[in-house]
């Protein structure tokens, strides 16, 4: 697997940027980290008739291996994998992502533009500095969004969650989603990142996710995930405030390991 680039911007695919609300939308920093930590949410989200979107914040040039324009072919072909309504790029510095008034900015007029219910952060905590950051400006942009008086140019909007993924470091979740119908959908958006992955014969120079180990150990985390609330395949998640709930029975009707009803 090489780096060249063999589509002309003209012909190469886009990803959806019909920037019309959506119910629930994940910022993460790189292209990528959506569909390694997340993709299956968005994925339940949409089979479930709801639309979801993306926002990345780079175009990912400073990965080692692939070009921005490699990444970008591959964003969008994995926006349509998981059935995204939109997929935005800020085309913010790579490497740079710090928590100020221009990205809150940024931020807040995509939040007032989208106007998602429920928003997915990366964690406070992880190996990559521009995932913390983007952890950090999503938390202060957050409550500005609803904030009348600022950004007078958008209607003021204030999502009901905001959740972060669990990343590279080891957490106690508030939240696991059952990601199980939709895991081989999640699978095929990962495996659109043709350049990030192991490839045999590749002379490009390895990394920690282009090992032939990796997408293992990320089917793994999503089994353990799953097994902590009785599925074969999970997605989990922190929450700042507590998780609503109105009806206990329901919620805890279902036995562990065991199928749902057609249908459902």
């Amino acid at each position: 697997m090489g780096s060249s680039d063999s589509g002309s911007a003209t012909n190469r695919p886009r990803p959806p940027v019909d920037l019309t609300p959506c119910d629930i939308v994940a910022f993460t920093a790189h292209p990528d980290d959506m569909e390694l930590n997340c993709g299956g949410t968005l994925a339940l989200a949409v089979r479930h008739g709801w639309k979801a979107g993306a926002v990345d914040f780079t175009r990912g040039e400073l990965a080692t291996r692939g070009t921005p324009e490699i990444r970008e072919r591959e964003a969008a072909a994995a926006a349509r994998v998981l059935g995204l309504a939109c997929r935005v790029n800020l085309e913010l510095a790579d490497g740079h992502l710090h928590d100020s008034d221009e990205t809150r900015r940024r931020v807040v007029q995509m939040l007032r533009v989208l106007r998602p219910r429920v928003v997915i952060a990366p964690p406070f905590v992880d190996h990559h500095a521009d995932h913390m950051a983007v952890a950090e400006i999503l938390s202060h942009s957050f409550y500005l969004a609803g904030v009348a008086r600022y950004l007078l140019d958008l209607e003021p909007w204030r999502p009901h969650a905001l959740l972060h993924y669990l990343g590279s470091r080891a957490a106690v979740p508030a939240l696991v989603v059952d990601i199980t119908s939709v895991y081989e959908t999640r699978l095929e958006a990962i495996r659109s990142y043709r350049s990030q992955f192991y490839q045999e014969g590749s002379s490009e120079r390895p990394t920690r996710i282009s090992h032939p180990a990796f997408l293992n150990a990320i089917e793994g985390r999503a089994r353990t995930f799953g097994a902590l609330i009785g599925v074969p395949f999970g997605e989990a998640y922190t929450s700042g405030e507590p998780v609503p709930v109105t009806d206990l029975v329901t919620l805890y009707s279902r036995e562990p390991w065991q199928e749902p009803p057609r249908g459902t």
